[in-house]
């Protein structure tokens, strides 16, 4: 063999090395990357190209703006005019609420741009939905010992077929929407694989892709993961958060990754990165972090908490400019403008300076300055503090408020009256029924409490994300306690990082654990029969019984009470031999399917916007429902 042969044998074998070091990076293993392929392959099927909340206008056309090279907004290319939700008025002009999923959405609109300019965007969409469908069946059969390229080659090739031939053209001066579509899609695609490695970590690949599973068809994570809004990018960070917290408190076992405080790093860095997107919960999410990873930590030392803190500093360094040159100020993001304005902030910085110089008593003005910015960088801290003690009278005062937000939503009486029109909204539990489960974490809790383990400082890798998960979703339903139940949000979507964390904690639970990891195909089964077929049934009984949305809306959600009761009796009764994990599984695949349906229907549907569906052949199927 010659030696330019050898060299080229051996640069084939590293480009090789590479794409698996890579794919193992970001997806662990084949069922990781089977959670990746066929979450994009189901966020297609729900994909549609419009505009789904008004909140979007403010986003697309600042991508516009951006895209043009303009910062503040001057055109409304999308929607009605730039007078819409989410833009804030400043100095300057006018401005999004959400800089970081503009930015991040960039570069797919630089490819769409491409993309369009060569080929038809629709044509080249759907091809690459099939490139996904095919790459899932190729994939699947390895992992099952199967050679399923020529049926995948088949499959695709009828479906891209059957799209092509029922193609319309699609608008090619949509490309700022479809950009960020594709960017929520992306990262929402990778909620489902984080879940699973973070699971398959200490449980068993089996268990980890069953509560994956839930997470996909459980939950409305495709419904959401769709439409331009912060919700599903934040299902991805928490779980991205909860898998290098993990992984701070395991050695190392990777090539990239050799020390633990990388890891540790990386959670706090997310954080920062995350108040590009919404600032709020990203404040939240840092000081549930920091009380749960500080006390417990197997290492504080300066050299640490200085690495630390210096990697959560240089993630907010986005955050910190884009609101400095919008805003004025670099811990001001636009989304809280309109509660005070630049010009309030401006008025309080000259009543500080005269109050100073007006009193022979008053502190030196340097002293007066740095008093000043204490309380100003403190501010956050405070309404953060002060919504979550609103939360905590709300909880104490009217129950009946937080049950309908997490229970059952009723009619939701008080939203119908301020907005005069149908209550469309679901609570947590209608939304995700399988979450009932999580019932079961009260005698489990019980029990550890009567055995009165004593309890180490330091905690384990899994036990610190357990507090983590648990401790975030009990601040972050305070903190929108307040507020909630709203008119239409559909499924309590301000509550989202909920559904992704309670998909996690239901693993943990030893009733769930053993269930799925026993009888794993009959809750596969159980959720293909309630979402195949039950779904027809379903669709049925809402086209022939519900009068209006917000009719079939109820229907759903008495229908996914009725599976949730007793799925929280079975979980809390805690067994999971014999008939009894038999029974568990069945009830577990039957709320994930109902779940499935409901997101089915409200993009086949509920809320089928014209002819926007991506894929042309569920286009068709939603206007045969439509005559129907």
């Amino acid at each position: 063999m010659s030696l330019a042969n050898a060299t080229a044998r051996v640069r084939a074998y590293s480009s090789v090395q590479r794409r698996h070091a890579l794919a193992k990076v970001l997806f662990g293993d084949r069922i990781g990357l089977l959670a990746f392929l066929g979450s994009l392959c189901l966020f297609g099927i729900i994909w549609q190209t419009a505009v789904f909340i008004t909140d979007t206008y403010a986003l697309v056309n600042g991508l516009y703006s951006l895209s043009n090279g303009e910062l503040f907004m001057t055109e409304a290319a999308y929607g009605p005019s730039l007078d819409t939700p989410g833009v804030e008025r400043t100095e300057g002009g006018l401005i999004a609420r959400n800089y970081g999923a503009i930015v991040l959405s960039l570069p797919f609109w630089v490819v769409l741009e491409a993309i369009a300019a060569v080929a038809s965007l629709r044509i080249a969409l759907v091809g690459l939905w099939s490139l996904a469908l095919f790459a899932f069946v190729v994939t699947l059969g390895r992992e099952l010992g199967r050679d399923t390229v020529a049926a995948g080659a088949v499959l695709t090739l009828v479906l891209f077929a059957g799209n092509v031939a029922l193609a319309r053209p699609l608008d090619p001066a949509g490309t700022h929407l479809y950009a960020l579509q594709l960017f929520h899609i992306t990262v929402a695609a990778f909620a489902p694989v984080l879940c699973y490695r973070l699971l398959t970590r200490f449980e068993s690949r089996t268990l980890a892709a069953a509560v994956t599973a839930v997470l996909v068809f459980g939950t409305p994570l495709a419904l959401w993961a769709t439409i331009a809004k912060r919700h599903a990018i934040t299902a991805t960070v928490v779980l991205a958060i909860a898998y290098a917290l993990y992984r701070s408190r395991t050695r190392p076992d990777g090539a990239l990754v050799t020390r633990r405080v990388t890891f540790r790093a990386l959670a706090y860095a997310l954080v920062g990165l995350y108040a590009w997107v919404q600032a709020p919960e990203a404040l939240l999410l840092l000081v549930v972090l920091a009380a749960v990873d500080v006390p417990t930590a197997p290492d504080n030392s300066p050299r640490t908490l200085a690495l630390v803190g210096g990697a959560f500093l240089l993630s907010l360094v986005p955050f910190a400019l884009t609101n400095y040159v919008l805003t004025g100020s670099p811990i001001r993001p636009p989304r809280l403008l309109s509660g005070g304005g630049v010009s309030s902030v401006g008025a309080a910085g000259a009543t500080g300076g005269s109050g100073g110089s007006g009193s022979t008593t008053a502190l030196p003005n340097p002293l007066v300055q740095l008093l000043g910015l204490i309380l100003s960088a403190t501010k956050p801290l405070q309404l953060l503090a002060r919504e979550i003690s609103k939360g905590i009278t709300v909880a104490l005062t009217d129950p009946a408020a937080v049950s309908q937000t997490l229970v059952r939503s009723g009619d939701a009486a008080r939203a119908l009256n301020k907005a005069g029109s149908e209550s469309v909204n679901l609570s947590l539990l209608e939304s995700a029924p399988v979450l009932g489960a999580l019932a079961g974490g009260i005698p489990v809790a019980w029990r550890r409490i009567r055995a009165r383990k004593r309890v180490s400082r330091v905690l384990g890798a899994v036990a610190v994300v357990d507090v983590f998960a648990i401790l975030f979703c009990t601040t972050l339903t305070l903190l929108y306690a307040s507020r909630l139940p709203l008119h239409a949000q559909l499924t309590v979507r301000y509550l989202f990082p909920l559904f992704p964390l309670g998909a996690y904690l239901l693993g943990r639970l030893p009733v769930v654990r053993e269930t799925l990891t026993a009888h794993w195909q009959l809750f596969a089964w159980g959720t293909a029969v309630a979402a195949l077929i039950g779904g027809q049934l379903v669709a049925v009984l809402v086209f022939w019984t519900a009068v209006g949305l917000g009719a079939a809306f109820q229907l759903h959600a008495l229908l996914a009470l009725a599976s949730a009761a007793p799925l929280a009796v079975w979980s809390v009764f805690g067994r999971s031999d014999g008939h009894f994990g038999h029974a568990g599984a069945v009830l577990l695949g039957v709320a994930t399917g109902l779940s499935t349906v409901f997101v089915l229907l409200v993009a086949l549907e509920y809320y089928s916007i014209g002819d926007s569906h991506l894929l042309p052949m569920v286009r068709v199927i939603a206007e045969t429902l439509e005559l129907l």
